[in-house]
């Protein structure tokens, strides 16, 4: 993927979105599919992952990524921001379910696998922990610790509500294939497959020929699958079948 610097795309007009680049990290990897889904044409902004990306936080007072800035309108950094603007820009299908009952589960179910203190933030923190265990206590002084409230003492509640998400979210799939459905709300595709699909790549990652990272970045991810006692099958086979159906690989960032 061609990226422009923070200094370029300030001078450019239309959408532009920051992503993290060289690495496939979840947040962003979804965002560009949620625009791509929705016929969203975006220029990609380099984010520096682990660097100080001081000129971003001088233009967005954002430091992460994904941030989609569009025209002059405030920056948007949260993942119901990038789907609103997705569904506003876009054209084409619906990422949202029209039934009320259906939007608020696909809301409440994005937010328990991406939201604060959801399964991706909980497994961030087992990855941090498991830096500390390789690296030693002072792994703990890169300032991430501290943004995304890293406590020791916590861990094992972190992977405790990490299974119980895991083992509601199979038991829906389960549900949801006895009323016909392949999709995690509704009949139909919504954000929340979206979201499973690049989120499920921190239990279990695409393989190298869809997803061409480094070891060293797989065994990153492979932190969270060994830190629970397991996990059912079907959430790895509804990923395989939206990717197979939905969305493009091998991932390009």
């Amino acid at each position: 993927m061609e990226y422009l610097t923070v200094e370029e795309a300030r001078n450019q007009s239309g959408l532009r979105l920051v992503l993290t680049r060289g690495v496939p990290g979840p947040w962003s990897e979804a965002a560009k599919a949620i625009l791509k889904l929705r016929n969203v044409d975006y220029v990609p902004v380099q984010q520096i992952a682990g660097g100080e990306n001081s000129e971003l936080v001088e233009w967005t007072r954002h430091r992460n990524a994904p941030i989609a800035l569009y025209e002059n309108e405030a920056p948007r950094v949260r993942w119901l921001e990038l789907l609103d603007l997705a569904e506003r820009l876009g054209s084409g299908p619906s990422l949202v379910p029209e039934d009320r009952d259906d939007r608020m589960f696909m809301l409440g179910l994005i937010n328990e696998i991406v939201g604060e203190r959801g399964m991706a933030w909980n497994a961030r923190l087992l990855m941090f922990h498991a830096g500390i265990v390789v690296q030693g206590p002072e792994a703990a002084n890169n300032p991430m610790y501290a943004d995304y409230q890293y406590d020791a003492e916590a861990i094992e509640a972190n992977t405790a509500k990490i299974q119980g998400f895991l083992d509601y979210l199979a038991s829906h799939i389960k549900a949801q294939h006895g009323k016909g459905s392949h999709f995690l709300v509704g009949c139909q595709l919504t954000a929340a497959d979206v979201y499973w699909a690049y989120f499920s790549n921190m239990l279990e990652i695409l393989p190298p020929e869809q997803c061409p990272v480094s070891d060293g970045l797989r065994d990153v991810w492979g932190v969270l699958a060994k830190s629970i006692s397991g996990y059912d099958p079907v959430l790895i086979e509804q990923r395989n079948r939206i990717f197979a159906d939905h969305l493009v690989v091998p991932l390009d960032f």
